[in-house]
């Protein structure tokens, strides 16, 4: 049921026409929720030991730091270049 509701609010966002920032954060938002609730539920990781919950949790979120990270560095790298092709 909580899916159901989930996946009705995700569809309220595009009936209601939000559009900019807040409509790219209710749609992530509500997709990272359901997400979450099908693995923690349909998965069965809600019953697993802690031990296997870390590993399976934090080695996406290192990767996800990771890009970030990466993206940070790119961003950088091609703003330093524009600025010394420019002079």
């Amino acid at each position: 049921m909580l899916l159901f509701v989930l996946s009705a609010c995700s569809y309220m966002v595009d009936y209601f026409q939000l559009h900019g920032p807040l409509r790219w954060a209710l749609i992530i938002s509500f997709m990272l929720l359901k997400a979450g609730f099908i693995v923690s539920i349909f998965m069965h990781v809600a019953w697993e030991r802690l031990a296997l919950k870390l590993v399976i949790l934090i080695t996406p979120l290192t990767l996800l730091v990771l890009i970030g990270l990466m993206a940070i560095e790119g961003d950088y790298t091609f703003l330093t270049r524009i600025a010394s092709f420019v002079r």
